[in-house]
């Protein structure tokens, strides 16, 4: 029984949940996650743009692909060792295989909607900004995850979950700096991945939701995993 009400799926009200988004100080970021966020904000200004959203879908994928490749690394370990492993074993392994690629898949399709989004605006893609940062980013970002998880998984899920909540805000904010985006339509073909919304603002409103989730499954499996509770 989870101790957090999840949205995926469902239909809400997504002012009322766009406004407690608001008036939640978020959980505290830790040093990396703040050299990242400063390194964006230099290279990709300060503004919430679309743009700079695109960069942090870019990057959101990589712990969830982490936990994913790091658990059928775990497998191929267990099920070619000496020993035959417990089905506990291969209960953890396969919980953050499934949870990596469903979440992974939902920053995939916002990706996806952003991206086309920037298209149909006529938005240049630039080397240094679209094409090299990116990767190097997301290559750091990979690697960490991918060591702190086989180090101790929880570091991993506790970097994830105030990601996820800075993130959460962070869309949540970008509808407050742009009054507009409340009477901008939007269309993609995209939607056939994900809930059709009318407007910009509701579309980055419903990202900031799953966002929300994804730091809630993240704070959930830290306190699983450790048996202590998550500190904000």
């Amino acid at each position: 029984m989870s101790k957090f009400e999840y949205t995926m799926g469902k239909e809400v009200d997504l002012k009322a949940e766009w406004e407690k988004t608001l008036a939640d100080p978020g959980l505290h970021s830790n040093f990396i996650l703040k050299t990242m966020y400063a390194a964006m904000d230099l290279i990709y200004g300060k503004g919430r743009e679309l743009e700079k959203f695109m960069v942090i879908e870019v990057l959101a994928r990589y712990p969830y692909m982490a936990w994913e490749t790091g658990s059928y690394l775990r497998l191929t370990r267990d099920y070619t060792s000496q020993d035959y492993p417990e089905k506990q074993t291969s209960d953890f392994a396969w919980h953050h295989i499934e949870m990596g690629r469903r979440s992974q898949d939902n920053e995939q399709w916002h990706l996806f909607i952003l991206d086309d989004l920037m298209r149909q605006q006529g938005l240049k893609r630039k080397f240094f900004k679209h094409f090299l940062m990116p990767r190097l980013l997301a290559w750091g970002y990979y690697y960490l995850t991918r060591v702190m998880y086989r180090i101790k998984p929880e570091l991993s899920f506790d970097m994830n979950a105030r990601f996820e909540s800075h993130a959460e805000r962070e869309y949540a904010k970008a509808v407050v700096d742009h009054p507009q985006w409340e009477e901008t339509p939007i269309d993609t073909a995209y939607f056939e991945y994900y809930p059709r919304v009318n407007t910009l603002a509701d579309l980055f409103r419903r990202i900031s939701l799953d966002e929300r989730d994804h730091k809630h499954e993240s704070w959930e499996e830290y306190e699983n995993i450790t048996g202590k509770e998550f500190k904000p």
